[in-house]
């Protein structure tokens, strides 16, 4: 065996992580942390819907500069035209997926205060 047969391909990973780890971490894992950070046991006054809203921003964001991040990084590296089109295809259907969860969290935050 040779060491280019044990390396994986250039663009595969980043510093050490596959693609798909980051993904999953990015779009799922935070957000899903952050939600559950700032949910309470107790019934939520208006500083909790606030700091719901903001976690769910927070979230919706970092999944969105995950997936273009990883898109970019792609293109910089000069991937195969199939895997650029992968995750040209994810970005697609994360980014406005992500936006509406984004306007989504004004709106409750706004309707939970009543205003």
């Amino acid at each position: 065996m040779t060491d280019v047969a044990t390396k994986p391909r250039p663009g595969t990973s980043l510093r050490g992580f596959s693609a798909p780890l980051i993904l999953l971490v990015g779009i799922v894992v935070v957000p899903i942390g952050l939600a559950l950070l700032t949910t309470g046991s107790e019934a939520p006054d208006d500083d909790a819907y606030v700091r719901m809203a903001f976690a769910s921003v927070a979230g919706a964001t970092i999944a969105i500069i995950t997936v273009l991040g990883l898109l970019a990084d792609r293109i910089v590296r000069r991937a195969s035209a199939s895997t650029i089109a992968i995750f040209t295809v994810i970005a697609v259907v994360v980014v406005p997926w992500q936006l509406g969860a984004v306007s989504g969290a004004g709106d409750l935050l706004l309707t939970r205060l009543s205003l």
